[in-house]
């Protein structure tokens, strides 16, 4: 959780916050690192806890109630960000359309009598049934050979409409070596070509939840293996991002994913590494970071790898304030796991 807490000079916070300050300095020798450490700690006291809760699975095509609450009473304001948009309220309802596999969810508390604000994120992971498939499966793309792709989707007892493939995110259209056959859930190709190479999706309407689904997608290559990073360019201090390496490979079938990182690891004050997934929480302001990932098959002697050159973006700092400032989130970090114990 991030929080933002706001002394305002001659208030109560503001006199408590004084006197834990001078009497700190006294017992440590005016220890400007231990003095920051205990001023947060105080803040976190005296700020606003917030929580955003949902129940089950966040699945593509299906509404999903999000709740914001906090310790913050009674008039106090909500807003929700995500995907760029904001929504009011302490509640939002929201249905994925299945265009992406996560989503970083925010919501922010702000007292109008106190001024005091905070706010905390949730990473959602969205659960996708629908997607695109070969036919008959494990058949190998090949050039000049016929191919199927056909659109795999949930069942719904009212049936499913309005079925659309787009290559690339360009809506498909029917020529002379492409065809749409079984009400358009398949797409044949006579004769692969060269140009037909690209990342394939389908979408629908489901009638029973009134609403459009767009598949995971399926890149057709016919290079042995390709590899890319998924993720942004520019990244901020305590802010979460998330970056996924996609194969063409299947991955733990075909080929395994490892992560390397150009000689330097990404310090933040969370990072985590869950197979072809890497989420982190960067704190350094004008560093850049290289993510390197490589999928390979020992066995066979097969690899393919691919890199992305991330910044952080911010005002840089110099290497003896960069070192200071991850001495000070690693002690806060530590500070707050005992606190929970």
């Amino acid at each position: 959780m991030k929080s933002l807490c706001v002394l305002k000079s001659g208030s109560k916070d503001s006199l408590v916050s004084d006197t834990l300050r001078t009497e700190i300095m006294m017992r440590n020798g005016k220890s400007l690192l231990y003095t920051v450490l205990m001023v947060l700690m105080v803040c976190s006291v005296w700020g606003v806890k917030v929580q955003i809760s949902w129940y089950g699975r966040v699945t593509a095509g299906h509404r999903t109630e999000f709740t914001c609450s906090s310790s913050c009473f009674p008039n106090c304001v909500y807003s929700w960000t995500f995907k760029g948009r904001t929504v009011n309220g302490s509640t939002l309802t929201w249905t994925p359309d299945g265009q992406d596999d996560t989503v970083e969810l925010r919501c922010a508390v702000h007292d109008p009598g106190t001024g005091i604000s905070s706010s905390t994120s949730s990473f959602l992971e969205i659960s996708n049934q629908m997607s695109v498939r070969v036919s008959p499966p494990n058949t190998v793309p090949t050039l000049n050979q016929s191919l199927n792709l056909v659109c795999l989707s949930p069942g719904d007892p009212k049936g499913q409409s309005d079925l659309i493939w787009f290559k690339d995110g360009q809506k498909v259209t029917q020529r002379e070596n492409l065809k749409f056959l079984q009400n358009n859930r398949t797409l044949h190709f006579d004769s692969v070509l060269p140009s037909d190479a690209g990342f394939y999706q389908c979408q629908t309407f489901l009638p029973s939840l009134q609403t459009r689904v767009i598949s995971l997608g399926f890149l057709l290559s016919f290079d042995l293996w390709n590899v890319s990073i998924r993720g942004p360019d520019s990244v901020f201090p305590g802010r979460l991002s998330e970056f996924t390496c996609l194969t063409s490979c299947t991955q733990n079938v075909e080929c395994t994913v490892r992560w390397q990182f150009g000689g330097s690891f990404p310090i933040g004050t969370f990072f985590s590494v869950n197979g072809n997934r890497i989420r982190w929480t960067p704190s350094i302001p004008g560093a850049f970071q290289n993510f390197n990932c490589v999928a390979e098959n020992k066995a066979a002697g097969r690899s393919a790898e691919a890199t992305k050159l991330v910044e952080v973006k911010g005002v840089p700092v110099s290497g003896s304030e960069a070192a200071k400032l991850h001495r000070l989130l690693l002690l806060i970090s530590f500070m707050g796991f005992k606190s929970l114990i």
